[in-house]
């Protein structure tokens, strides 16, 4: 999956790589990124609905109200158990499913481009750089990337790993 590198590469790790936005791309991106632990915080828009149906129903008003939000609690319940298939569906769905999205690497920063969307990334807005099973998560002042390690080049694995190291060790 690696592009060859630019002609003009003033250094070892100025190359390209992509990454084909499909199905198993989403389902690695999903499990790598996401938060998937439950807790009542993970509840707290279905206890909030049931609470207001049940103020709906003890009030003896208007009963359509309190049954939407019944059903509105048992939607949020689907979408918390098939969060995964949820997520994976809509990305699925997006006008970027099945496009190609190339990534440069190189001492300035992250780079990412596709026929949709442009995007880079300095070094310096980057705020921590985790290190996972089979990518790199990349958290930064504009939101959260996720780089898969199957999509980049050996010259790029070893500087974000670097990168990674160095993060992990600067003081907090």
């Amino acid at each position: 999956m690696t592009d060859t590198a630019h002609p003009n590469s003033s250094t070892s790790t100025d190359q390209s790589s992509y990454y084909i936005l499909n199905r198993e791309y989403f389902i690695e991106c999903f499990d790598e990124s996401a938060n998937t632990t439950l807790s009542l915080k993970t509840y707290r828009q279905v206890i909030i609905l049931v609470i207001l149906a049940g103020v709906f129903f003890a009030q003896e008003s208007d009963p359509y109200i309190a049954w939407f939000l019944l059903a509105l609690c048992a939607v949020e319940l689907l979408s918390i158990r098939y969060k995964r298939g949820w997520w994976v569906t809509r990305q699925m769905l997006s006008r970027r499913a099945g496009s190609r999205v190339n990534i440069r690497i190189d001492d300035q920063g992250i780079y990412s481009d596709s026929a949709h969307h442009q995007q880079s990334i300095l070094w310096n807005d980057i705020d921590e750089l985790k290190t996972t099973e089979k990518g790199f998560i990349v958290i930064h002042k504009g939101g959260t990337n996720y780089l898969s390690r199957k999509g980049l080049d050996k010259g790029y694995l070893d500087l974000l790993a670097e990168k990674s190291s160095a993060d992990n060790k600067a003081p907090t």
